[in-house]
């Protein structure tokens, strides 16, 4: 059991067992994050002094609000018959071969996990952004291999793990599909790929790029990268143009080749259901 004391000076640290106490200098305010020199409203204070954070929690405030404004318009439909491929429309809802009429479709099942759950993506592209502008180690799974990438269905877990590490400019990729809606949707409710969810659309691109001709949405192809939410380290994370294993690429070879974290990769968000 330790057994900590705090001192004008610094901090002293007594150990039990041990015979003798070390000090160890206060940390200052601002090298903790602290920065503002007057209180505001939610603000976390300084420890060590008269300063407070108010940067992270208007941050997650931020994010909190997309999460509460999210969730689909009215009742979720039965989604028990939604299999990949299948037509996904705004009402929650699955058809497969064929348009429903009077609906509006919003993407199309690219995975599921057998249990009347899985993923869609959205009809189209929403445009190409940066994974980060930053070299960060975030709080997320590091995948070394193409292979263990693909075993990551976490998308919207990762996003928002994301999402907390930084705002839009520092996560364009990650916020700009939180920012995404359609009919029977919310900004809050779609999320960057995981690894494991382009693995499933590479294994299985004829019978959902069928769907995607049906709503007219944007076949996926091979001649584009998208940039999924699996992470490789601080300056990678895996990208997919769906034609090779696994259908994820990353390449260290050159630190700033093509799927470094700065570099501008296709989005197009998935949505779980």
């Amino acid at each position: 059991m330790k057994k900590i004391l705090l001192a004008s000076a610094g901090v002293m640290v007594m150990s039990a067992g041990t015979g003798y106490a070390a000090c160890i200098p206060t940390p200052s305010c601002s090298s903790l994050g602290y920065e503002s020199s007057s209180s505001c409203e939610g603000g976390i204070k300084c420890p060590f002094g008269n300063a407070w954070n108010c940067t992270l929690v208007n941050k997650i405030t931020e994010i909190e609000k997309i999460i509460q404004e999210g969730g689909a318009s009215g009742s979720k439909g039965d989604t028990s018959n939604c299999k990949i491929g299948s037509i996904f429309y705004s009402d929650w809802t699955c058809s497969s071969g064929s348009l429903s009429q009077g609906k509006t479709p919003i993407g199309v099942v690219v995975y599921t996990n057998g249990e009347g759950h899985g993923q869609i993506m959205a009809l189209k592209p929403i445009g190409g952004y940066q994974w980060s502008s930053e070299y960060v180690d975030l709080s997320l799974n590091n995948f070394t291999t193409y292979q263990a990438a693909s075993t990551d269905y976490q998308s919207c877990t990762n996003t928002m793990i994301i999402m907390t590490a930084g705002d839009k400019i520092t996560y364009p990729a990650a916020w700009a599909t939180k920012e995404y809606s359609t009919t029977g949707t919310k900004a809050g409710d779609w999320c960057l790929p995981a690894g494991g969810i382009m693995t499933s659309i590479k294994n299985n691109m004829s019978v959902i790029n069928a769907g995607f001709i049906l709503t007219g949405g944007t076949q996926i192809g091979t001649s584009s990268y998208y940039w999924s939410a699996s992470e490789h380290g601080s300056g990678f994370a895996w990208a997919s143009n769906f034609s090779s294993d696994y259908g994820l690429y990353l390449n260290i070879d050159n630190y700033y080749n093509d799927y470094n974290k700065k570099d501008s990769r296709e989005v197009r968000p998935v949505l779980e259901f």
